[in-house]
């Protein structure tokens, strides 16, 4: 058992001294015109007024969450939460109600915000959820 656990040693010191060290090809950025720049995402039209989306989370496929929205746009939304999300936190926006309008895209939480009133006292969370 010894001298087998020997072999392997040095088949494997011999693996680890034949490795090269490799680099993935560096990629160039994509030109700054690529993006839509911040004033142009937050002049989008956006229909502002109450309503709700539904939300699956990656962490949970089988659950469907409900978020009040405080406006919608083709790219996203900002909604009222009970709780915090962290950011990055990816799913499947699926439907915004009473509209009725199917979205069907994935989705992750941008930002997320803790709302206070004057004497601090903590009321909700807002969150940027942007559609992919």
């Amino acid at each position: 058992m010894l001298r087998l656990a020997y072999r392997f040693a040095i088949k494997c010191n011999s693996l680890f001294m034949d490795f090269k060290s490799f680099s993935l090809p560096r990629k160039n950025p994509p030109p700054l015109s690529d993006f839509v720049s911040l004033e142009n995402r937050r002049n989008q039209q956006r229909a502002i007024g109450s309503g709700e989306i539904l939300i699956s989370w990656h962490h949970e496929p089988d659950v469907l969450r409900a978020y009040s929205t405080l406006d919608i746009s083709e790219n996203g939304a900002r909604v009222i939460l009970d709780c915090y999300l962290p950011d990055g936190l990816t799913g499947l926006a699926l439907f915004h109600r009473p509209t009725g309008i199917r979205i069907d895209r994935p989705s992750i939480v941008a930002w997320c915000r803790a709302v206070r009133e004057n004497q601090g006292r903590l009321l909700n969370y807002e969150a940027g959820i942007r559609f992919f």
